[in-house]
């Protein structure tokens, strides 16, 4: 787990572009609000394509999945073992996977409307 300021804070550090946000939620029915600059991989198609994203994923040092509230039977906990798992197998330290502490609503109470929160 990583907290919503831990990551906030490396977010608004321009130079540290090594982080990569991953938002598992669907895009047609949950998705209000988001953390300006996160990719959405849906959970559901996240792991059949896991082999075609791992080149695009290893670029980062870390990356952050996230769902509603990333409960430990959550998206984004789930997603984030499937990317630790594989980075594992392939023995890849030079990337990690967390999850957001309270996922996208942890964010919202934590941070609202700030700079680094999009509402659609």
């Amino acid at each position: 787990m990583i907290s919503a300021g831990d990551i906030h804070s490396l977010l608004e550090d321009a130079r540290l572009s090594q982080i990569l946000v991953v938002d598992v939620r669907l895009t047609d029915v949950e998705q209000n609000s988001f953390i300006k600059g996160a990719f959405n991989l849906p959970a559901h198609s996240f792991y059949p394509t896991l082999q075609s994203l791992m080149p695009i994923l290893t670029r980062y040092s870390l990356v952050v999945f996230h769902c509603n509230n990333c409960k430990p039977t959550g998206r984004g906990p789930r997603t984030a073992a499937w990317y630790q798992d594989e980075l594992d197998k392939w023995e890849l330290t030079e990337s990690r996977a967390a999850v957001l502490e309270g996922g996208i609503k942890g964010w919202i109470d934590k941070y609202g409307e700030d700079e680094l929160t999009s509402k659609l």
